[in-house]
C-alpha cells in the first residue's frame, strides 16, 4: 500500500499507457461523457464543466488526458474564439500550481483548486461584465464554479483515491447529493423528439442501486435525481414520478433483480396511464426500459462481488484467517517453550565434583593401585580384615581438606606397620592434586550446566510471552469495527482500514485514516469510549496521503525522576552507574549499580552490569532469572571486583513497584504520612555463588515518591538522616529532593561516588 500511494504522488503527469483496462476505459468514458453533459447546460454549462475538471484534476486523473475533453466539451455547445480562450486559461493556470507544489514536494489542497478555478475565469468575468453587462450570469457563474469544485473535488476524491467500497463520510455524502441533483438537472435537458435520457439514466441508477446497496441509498438516488430533473423543467410530477420507480425496485429488491426490473418497468407504465408524463408517456417508458434492461445484462457477478465487499465479508473471512494463523503461530511458540523448560529441568540436576570425587573414593583408589601393589599387602590385608580403606581415609580427607598429607595425619597402624610411609604420604598427596584437578572441572561444568539451565528457563519465559502476544485475537471487520467505523464518520473522520486486538488494559488499534484525521484530538476519544478502555495515540506513521496511527492502552501513571550524582574526590570517572530505560510503554525502569571500589575500573565493572540488565530486560526475561544470570556472569570475570545492583521498575498501568536488590543501599518510598524504608542485608553481586536476589512487591500512588542511593550518600545518612532530610525539605519536585539528599550527604563527610535519584508518580 506504501509504495502504490507514493508513486500516486510523485506521478504528476503520468504517462500513457495504450493497454487500458476494461476499469480505466470504464471511467475515462465516464469522465468524458459527465464533462460533456454538464458543458450541455445552457448558460452555465462552462462553469459546471470547470468545475468537474478541477474536481478530477485534484482527484489525481490525468490532467493531459482530461484536459483536451474539458476543453473540447466547452467548444462543442459554444463555438467561438472567446470559449476557447475561457476554457485555456483554467487549464494553463492549473498546470501551473501543480508544477509549483510538485517543485516543493506538497500536496496539492482542495482550497488552491478551487482558487484556481475561479482564477482561470478572469477572461470570462472581465468579458462578461464589460462587453456584455452580465453581472448576475457572471456572479452566478463563478459561485457555481467554486461550489461545485469543491463538491467535485471531495466525491471524486472519494471514489478514485480513497475508495468508493469505504464508507462516506458527511462531507461526501452531502457533497454526492448535490452533484447528482446537478446530474439529474442536467440529464432532463437532453431530449430528442420527446425521448429524454433522463429516464434511461434514471431506470439504470435505481435498479442497480437497489442491487448492490441499502434501501435507504436507493430512495435518495431516486428523490435526488427527480428533484434535479423537476428543477430543470420546472415540473414536480417529475419528481414524484422518479420516488415512485425507486420504491417499487426497492419493494421487489427482496426477489430478483428481473423482479426490481419489472416492478419499475409497471410503475412507470402505470404513471403513464395515468397521464403522470403528458404527451412523452409512451417514450418515456420506452428509456426507462431501455435503463433497466442494461442493468440486468450486467453479469451477476459483478453484484455479487459488489454486495459482498460493501458488507465486509472477505475482511470477516481475512479476519479469521489471521486469527487462525495467529492461534497455530502461538501453539508452536507453547510447544518449543516446552521443550527449553524440559532442557532447563534436566539440566538442572547436575553433581558436583565434591558428590564425584571424594576423600572415600580416593582412599579406595590408593588401596587398590598402590597398596595392592605392595610386597608387604598380605600382612596389612590379614591384621585389617581386608579392611585397609579404613585405615587410609583419615589420610584422605587431611589431603583433601587441608592440602596435604603428612607423617603426623597417618594412623598408628599405618606408621607401625608400613615400611614406606615416606612413599605413600606422596602417592596420597599427588592422587589428591589429582581429585582437586578434577574437582574444579566438573564444578566449572556443573556451573556451566546450572547457567545453562537458567539461560533455558529464560528463554522459555520469553517464548511464552511472545505465544502470549501472538494468540491475542484480532478483529478488523467485525461489528465493532463497522460500527466504529461510523462513528468516526460522524466527526468527519474518514478510517478506511481498523484493526483492534486485545481486551481490557492491553486493548491496541491501529487505523489508517486520511492525513487531515491523524492529528484530531477527538480519534482517541471516541476509540476509548467506544471500546471501554482509555486509548492514545502511540506513534503516527506518514503513508503519503494518508497516515497510519497506533493506538495503545493509555497508562494511568507517569513518572518524573530527578537525578543529583558526584565523583569521589581525585577520580574523573564515577564507580557508579545509572540507568534509565522503557522496556515497554507501561514500565518504567531505574537502576543503580555499584561498583565496588571507585576510579575507572569500578565503572567499568559497574557499567557492564548495568549493561547486561538492560539487555536482559528488553528481551524479555523475568526479573529473578535476570539477577541470578548476572551474579554468575559476574563471577565467571577474572576481576575481584563486586558490584551492588539496586533496581526499581514503575509500572505505570496500575502503580505497581517491583524492587530487586542485591547487596544494594536502602530504598525509601516517601508516602504523604509517612516513609517506607526498603532495607537489603544480602552481599553484593559476584561474592557468592547461589545468593538470590530480593524481590519485593508495592503499590504506588498519586504523589508517592522512591528515593534510590548509592552506598556513598547512605553511609553518610544512614535511614535517620535520609528521613530528616525528606522532612525538612518538604518539596514534591523530585530535583529538589535529590539535589539535597547528595548535599546533606557531602556536609557529613561522604568521600565515595554519591548517586541519588528520586522518581515521583503521578495521575495523568
Amino acid at each position: 500500500m506504501k509504495t502504490r500511494v507514493l508513486r500516486a504522488e510523485r506521478k504528476f503527469f503520468p504517462t500513457f499507457d495504450l493497454k487500458l483496462s476494461k476499469g480505466a476505459a470504464i471511467r475515462f468514458v465516464s469522465e468524458c461523457l459527465a464533462l460533456f453533459l454538464l458543458a450541455s447546460i445552457g448558460e452555465f454549462g462552462f462553469a459546471f464543466a470547470l468545475a468537474l475538471f478541477c474536481g478530477l484534476v485534484y482527484a489525481r486523473q490525468n490532467i493531459l488526458i482530461i484536459a483536451p475533453v474539458y476543453i473540447l466539451a466547452c467548444c462543442v455547445f459554444a463555438l467561438d474564439w472567446w470559449m476557447l480562450l475561457y476554457s485555456v486559461s483554467p487549464v494553463l493556470l492549473l498546470t501551473v500550481m501543480y508544477a509549483i507544489y510538485l517543485k516543493f514536494k506538497r500536496n496539492v489542497p482542495l482550497w488552491a483548486v478551487a482558487i484556481c478555478a475561479v482564477a482561470g475565469m478572469t477572461p470570462y468575468i472581465v468579458c462578461g461584465c464589460v462587453f456584455d453587462q452580465a453581472y448576475v450570469s457572471v456572479a452566478v457563474s463563478a459561485l457555481i464554479a467554486v461550489v461545485l469544485t469543491f463538491c467535485c473535488g471531495i466525491t471524486a476524491y472519494a471514489v478514485f483515491v480513497r475508495g468508493y467500497l469505504h464508507r462516506a463520510t458527511v462531507d461526501e455524502l452531502i457533497c454526492a447529493g448535490v452533484l447528482t441533483a446537478v446530474a439529474g438537472y442536467a440529464l432532463r435537458g437532453v431530449t430528442v423528439y420527446e425521448f429524454s435520457l433522463f429516464f434511461t439514466v434514471a431506470g439504470f441508477a435505481i435498479l442497480f442501486s437497489s442491487a448492490c446497496f441499502k434501501s435507504q441509498t436507493t430512495l435518495f438516488v431516486s428523490l435526488l435525481l427527480g428533484l434535479g430533473a423537476a428543477i430543470s423543467g420546472a415540473d414536480l410530477r417529475v419528481l414524484a414520478a422518479v420516488a415512485i420507480m425507486g420504491a417499487s425496485a426497492v419493494a421487489f429488491s427482496p426477489f430478483t433483480k428481473w423482479a426490481s426490473a419489472l416492478a419499475v418497468i409497471a410503475a412507470t407504465a402505470m404513471l403513464w396511464l395515468f397521464g403522470a408524463f403528458g404527451d412523452s408517456g409512451w417514450q418515456t417508458l420506452t428509456m426507462t426500459a431501455v435503463g433497466t434492461v442494461a442493468c440486468v445484462c450486467i453479469p451477476k457477478s459483478v453484484f455479487v462481488r459488489l454486495k459482498g465487499m460493501s458488507r465486509g465479508d472477505n475482511r470477516r473471512a481475512f479476519t479469521g484467517i489471521v486469527n487462525r494463523r495467529g492461534r497455530e503461530l502461538a501453539a508452536r511458540l507453547y510447544s518449543a517453550s516446552d521443550v527449553f523448560y524440559d532442557m532447563s529441568k534436566n539440566l538442572e540436576t547436575v553433581t558436583n565434583g565434591e558428590e564425584i570425587y571424594t576423600s572415600e573414593r580416593l582412599a579406595r583408589d590408593i588401596v587398590k593401585n598402590y597398596c595392592g601393589k605392595c610386597a608387604d599387602r598380605e600382612s596389612c590385608f590379614t591384621a585389617l580384615g581386608d579392611d585397609t580403606y579404613s585405615v587410609l581415609k583419615p589420610m584422605a580427607d587431611a589431603a583433601l581438606n587441608r592440602g596435604k598429607v603428612t607423617i603426623v595425619d597417618m594412623p598408628p597402624f599405618v606408621t607401625s606397620r608400613c615400611s614406606k610411609t615416606y612413599s605413600l604420604a606422596t602417592v596420597v598427596n599427588s592422587a589428591a592434586d589429582g581429585y582437586k584437578k578434577k574437582r574444579e572441572a566438573c564444578d566449572g561444568a556443573a556451573l556451566g550446566k546450572r547457567m545453562m539451565s537458567e539461560q533455558f528457563a529464560g528463554i522459555a519465559l520469553v517464548l511464552d510471552s511472545l505465544a502470549a502476544d501472538c494468540g491475542r485475537q484480532v478483529n478488523f471487520a467485525g461489528d465493532e469495527v463497522d460500527f466504529l467505523k461510523s462513528e468516526l464518520l460522524k466527526h468527519n473522520i474518514v478510517a478506511s482500514e481498523i484493526i483492534v486486538s486485545g481486551t481490557g488494559g492491553n486493548t491496541s488499534a491501529t487505523m489508517f485514516v486520511r492525513a487531515c484525521d491523524a492529528q484530531k484530538a477527538v480519534l482517541p476519544r471516541i476509540m476509548s469510549r467506544y471500546l471501554k478502555t482509555k486509548l492514545e495515540v502511540a506513534r503516527i506513521e506518514d503513508r503519503g496521503s494518508h497516515k497510519l496511527v497506533y493506538l495503545d492502552s493509555a497508562p494511568i501513571y507517569e513518572v518524573a525522576y530527578g537525578i543529583a550524582e558526584e565523583n569521589r574526590d581525585a577520580e574523573s570517572v564515577s564507580g557508579d552507574s545509572r540507568s534509565i530505560l522503557c522496556p515497554s510503554r507501561s514500565r518504567r525502569l531505574f537502576a543503580i549499580c555499584d561498583g565496588m571500589g571507585s576510579g575507572e575500573q569500578a565503572a567499568k565493572i559497574s557499567r557492564d552490569a548495568v549493561n547486561m540488565i538492560e539487555g536482559f530486560y528488553r528481551a524479555g526475561f523475568d526479573n529473578g532469572i535476570i539477577l541470578s544470570l548476572v551474579n554468575k556472569l559476574l563471577r565467571l570475570s577474572m576481576e575481584e571486583s563486586f558490584s551492588t545492583l539496586d533496581i526499581a521498575v514503575i509500572d505505570t498501568s496500575s502503580g505497581g513497584l517491583d524492587v530487586i536488590k542485591l547487596g544494594s543501599a536502602s530504598s525509601f518510598i516517601v508516602r504523604r504520612d509517612n516513609v517506607e524504608v526498603l532495607s537489603c542485608t544480602l552481599p553484593p553481586a559476584g561474592a557468592l555463588e547461589g545468593v538470590q536476589p530480593l524481590t519485593s512487591r508495592y503499590q504506588l500512588f498519586d504523589g508517592d515518591m522512591l528515593i534510590m542511593m548509592s552506598d556513598g550518600v547512605f553511609d553518610a545518612l544512614e535511614s535517620r538522616g535520609v528521613m530528616e532530610t525528606v522532612d525538612a525539605l518538604d518539596t514534591v519536585n523530585p530535583q529538589t529532593l535529590a539535589d539535597g539528599l547528595l548535599k546533606k550527604a557531602k556536609q557529613n563527610g561522604a568521600e565515595d561516588d554519591c548517586t541519588v535519584m528520586v522518581m515521583r508518580v503521578f495521575c495523568i
